[in-house]
């Protein structure tokens, strides 16, 4: 069974949040850095299902009254330990 991948619209409406925000989220490295379909000259963000989870996980932190940098920090410090 093939795994499920995400476009950013697909996400930011799973995670509810803006592809905006998590542009931004991606920008400022508070998240991982998704992997880029190429199609033609244009690349297009397709974020896995460990993506999915990793982000619910840290806009949870940030529902949760952490700021960005540190539910950053809880962030990496969890995927660290796997």
């Amino acid at each position: 069974m093939a795994l499920k991948d995400y476009s950013i619209g697909d996400l930011s409406a799973l995670v509810n949040v803006s592809s905006n925000t998590l542009r931004f989220w991606e920008k400022q490295a508070y998240i991982p850095t998704p992997e880029r379909m190429m199609l033609g000259q244009r690349g297009f963000r397709r974020y896995s299902e460990g993506d999915l989870a990793l982000i619910k996980m840290f806009k949870n932190y940030v529902d949760e009254g952490l700021t960005l940098k540190a539910a950053a920090a809880k962030l990496t410090k969890i995927m660290g330990e796997k």
